[in-house]
């Protein structure tokens, strides 16, 4: 006959197995939910990406015309004036 103290084993053992099991299902379920949010975000980065790559060329392009601007008119570049 099974003692007081195996059982307490047995139960920490079945104990340990279905928490194991418990907390696979949960991550697994948990990653499905959150595929999707996952390929939002990242089309998010590349749209964000792109745009800040387009602006950061106009940007530059824009300096490059007005300090040509300044030098043409003879005027001080604007950091001067600061």
């Amino acid at each position: 006959m099974l003692t007081n103290a195996d059982l307490v084993k047995i139960k920490s053992i079945v104990d340990e197995s279905v928490e194991t099991k418990l907390e696979q299902k949960l991550e697994q379920k948990l990653e499905q939910k959150l595929k999707p949010i996952h390929k939002k975000i990242n089309t998010m980065n590349r749209k964000l990406d792109i745009t800040i790559k387009y602006f950061d060329t106009v940007t530059s392009n824009h300096t490059k015309r007005i300090k040509r601007i300044e030098q043409h008119l003879e005027l001080p570049s604007i950091s001067a004036c600061s």
